[in-house]
């Protein structure tokens, strides 16, 4: 019983009781720590090894070996806690569990493995096989024609693919820009633009207060088809997920130019039409600049060629006070180029910030088109496009209401203000 006695007897800091407290309650900690950290707890309140170990599933003498680990550890632990409190759970993780071991050497080398993760990454074609992509059993075919080794399964192979995280049966599409290997430095500015304007948005929503500039993104969405499900859908119930009946009835369709605002997070000013020319893009720029004329607009777009038509030029130069001879006179209407630049320029008071070539993806209204498609148009049944129109602006008046916030922009996956700081 002495020994029980000194454990429970010997000094421990309350920093280390509420490690192993969060460990001892926690629901994701691996079980053999949550384990270990139970026993500790009840060795040193006095329980002896036989009670805790039955407790919690193991013999005396393995509740003994922990609770003589931790004690001789203790005094570091101490140190720890009292000097650096913040490595103190990384610390008991690491008295609580195994040691490492050197296990079974490897049947397959380095090298090997290197060679099979090699053929992964080049196309089946160029190893003779008719395949778009690799599969495990063919992999493991063209690793036995190069007689890299004797024998192996496809689990082995699935597992040395696992260990560098390369799957070479999945597949993503992207999108190149041109643009970024033709002209890498108009390329990086208009990023760093649009990036600016959003760091820009973000510090009007952090700061609050009225501001004389407003930030939207605009695009269409084309082409939303009116979809009518032959038949009722199947709602979830416990065991079975919802069903969606496959035929369906075409009743037309419509589209959608929106403004997102980059500040609040609303969809401003919706304008649906069957059309999306550069006169409907007028019509619903109008829209959106009527409900606040008096103030600077940042309008970020991609390079559709209805955002920089002769129309919008007009409309453009008529809202900055710019008499059209003056249009006339510097030959702006006759080139996209000259076009672009005139929307572009920052003296205006209605100004465009353009997207690289197929760039889209920063355009922050894409991500609102994406939630709309996924909340209503992908599932919903629609009657006729009265209908489908109807559902849209109600979403979006909803949306506003209830569930609308500026996006946390990231860009390169760090937060925006520091990428603008090492670009700058």
């Amino acid at each position: 019983m002495r020994k029980y006695n000194k454990a429970k007897n010997t000094p421990m800091h309350h920093k280390i009781f509420r490690v192993l407290n969060q460990f001892a309650n926690s629901t994701v900690i691996d079980h053999v720590l949550w384990q270990r950290a139970n026993i500790i707890l009840a060795v040193v309140s006095g329980t002896i090894d036989q009670k805790a170990g039955m407790l919690y599933g193991v013999s005396r003498n393995v509740a003994g070996r922990w609770r003589k680990r931790f004690i001789n550890s203790l005094p570091i632990l101490n140190r720890i806690a009292r000097k650096r409190p913040e490595a103190l759970a990384a610390n008991i993780r690491a008295v609580l569990s195994d040691n490492s071991r050197s296990g079974r050497p490897p049947v397959f080398d380095t090298v090997c493995r290197s060679f099979i993760i090699g053929i992964a990454c080049h196309n089946p074609s160029d190893y003779g096989f008719v395949r778009s992509h690799w599969s495990l059993p063919v992999l493991r075919k063209a690793v036995l024609a190069k007689k890299v080794v004797s024998s192996i399964s496809c689990a082995t192979i699935n597992r040395i693919l696992n260990e560098v995280e390369l799957k070479p049966h999945k597949n993503r599409y992207w999108l190149h820009s041109a643009e970024k290997g033709e002209n890498p430095f108009t390329y990086k500015q208009k990023i760093q633009e649009i990036n600016g304007i959003y760091f820009t948005a973000a510090m009007i929503n952090q700061f609050g207060g009225e501001s004389d500039l407003r930030i939207v993104s605009t695009d269409e969405m084309t082409g939303i088809q009116t979809l009518e499900h032959k038949y009722p859908d199947k709602q979830a119930r416990p065991h079975m997920t919802a069903k969606t009946e496959f035929e369906y009835i075409r009743h037309g369709k419509t589209s959608l130019i929106g403004f997102f605002d980059i500040v609040t997070g609303r969809l401003e000013c919706p304008y649906l039409n069957k059309t999306r020319k550069a006169e409907d893009f007028v019509k619903a720029l109008a829209r959106i600049i009527d409900t606040d004329p008096d103030k600077r607009w940042i309008i970020v777009a991609d390079n559709l060629n209805t955002h920089y038509s002769d129309s919008v030029v007009r409309f453009v130069a008529e809202r900055c006070g710019i008499p059209e001879t003056e249009l006339d006179e510097r030959n702006i209407l006759k080139r996209v180029k000259s076009r672009i630049e005139f929307l572009m320029d920052s003296s205006h008071k209605i100004r465009f910030a353009f997207t690289p070539k197929h760039c889209s993806w920063m355009n922050q209204i894409e991500i609102w088109f994406g939630i709309i498609n996924r909340q209503l148009l992908k599932r919903k049944s629609f009657l006729s496009v009265e209908d489908l129109e109807t559902s849209i602006l109600d979403y979006i008046k909803q949306y506003n209401s209830m569930f609308a916030h500026p996006f946390k922009w990231k860009y390169h996956t760090t937060p925006l203000g520091s990428n603008l700081l090492m670009s700058s």
